[in-house]
């Protein structure tokens, strides 16, 4: 999550420069940013974003952890990002919004794809699901928010479960692909 105030501290420029700096980003196609889900659409503009790179190359080169994937800490973001730009580009999802889901008590939902009114809740999970069970997070939202399907990527093969009328579907990343 993107914290103008804590960057601006950090390095030491002001939030209007930071803020600058972030437009241009996105206008050269270098990050992305992704806004809370809500119903209420003036909540959505005032939450925090979430920064995604188009370049996870050129974002490990910044940090100095170029060509370190499997032994970053950071690892989940990496995996998390990189389901983000497949779902940018995903045949399925194609013309939907991304957004993301964080209530104050700290359930959250890594993606939400809203297709024309249909959503569907998204969990990135950088391991293999050996038994398919649903986070409390995204039950949360199953059951706040009642949507038909719900996906759990991952590394694992392809299963599925269901709940409250939801079906969630555990699907390996690879299958964005297609």
């Amino acid at each position: 999550m993107l914290n103008l105030n804590s960057v601006s501290e950090t390095i030491g420029v002001s939030v209007q420069t930071i803020k600058n700096y972030l437009s241009y980003a996105e206008k050269t196609f270098t990050i992305e940013r992704v806004t809370p889900f809500f119903r209420n659409v003036r909540k959505e503009i005032r939450k925090t974003p979430v920064v995604y790179f188009h370049d996870i190359g050129l974002r490990n080169h910044s940090i100095g952890r170029f060509g370190q994937y499997n032994s970053t800490p950071d690892m989940g973001f990496l995996f998390q990002n990189l389901i983000f730009l497949l779902l940018r580009e995903c045949p399925g999802t194609k013309g939907a919004s991304i957004h993301y889901w964080r209530t104050r008590d700290r359930a959250e939902v890594d993606f939400v794809l809203d297709m024309a009114g249909s959503i569907i809740p998204v969990e990135c999970k950088c391991s293999e699901v050996k038994s398919p069970a649903i986070t409390r997070s995204l039950n949360s939202f199953i059951k706040k928010y009642r949507p038909e399907e719900a996906w759990v990527i991952n590394l694992s093969p392809k299963t599925g479960i269901k709940t409250e009328n939801t079906t969630v579907r555990f699907r390996p990343f690879y299958e964005l692909l297609e």
